[in-house]
């Protein structure tokens, strides 16, 4: 076998090897619907509405910002173990523990424009919750804005 043979070979099975290290979304991880908020967002308000049960708390996992936005669905894992459990509702809180280091890479830019970067790290809080349908429809329902204040007359 050639160099050239060997390279191919090895090409395929990195590539088998990286399919089997994805683990397929389950019937149990679909229906479980994803809600991101970040953990110092003062502006959003943190607890589930009434008609949700929390189910379990996973302690934090690390992600990078590249693998949050290359992957298809990032929270796989997470949705499977929910689902498992009983959940149909994934709260994922996140909070920057390192922002991006690369001078050539604005955080404006999104991370894909920015090859060989990982971009920022995040620290991921996975919390399954068990929602009726209403808390559910709660949760996609963003709040109304705040009315404005009437114009002041003279």
């Amino acid at each position: 076998m050639t160099v050239r043979g060997r390279g191919r070979g090895g090409v395929l099975v990195l590539a088998v090897l990286a399919a089997g290290c994805a683990p397929a979304l389950t019937s149990q991880g679909a229906g479980v619907s994803v809600f991101l908020v970040k953990m110092d967002d003062a502006r959003r308000p943190s607890a589930m509405p009434e008609g949700c049960r929390l189910l379990a708390t996973r302690p934090p996992v690390s992600m990078t910002e590249a693998d949050i936005a290359v992957q298809k669905d990032p929270y796989r894992r997470a949705r499977n173990a929910a689902g498992e459990a009983g959940a149909n509702a994934l709260l994922v809180r996140s909070r920057v523990t390192a922002l991006r280091r690369t001078a050539n890479c604005p955080v404006a830019s999104p991370i894909t424009d920015c090859p060989g970067s990982s971009g920022a790290w995040y620290s991921l809080v996975y919390e399954s919750y068990a929602c009726t349908p209403d808390a559910l429809k709660q949760i996609n329902t963003p709040p109304s804005p705040r009315p404005s204040p009437p114009d002041k007359e003279e």
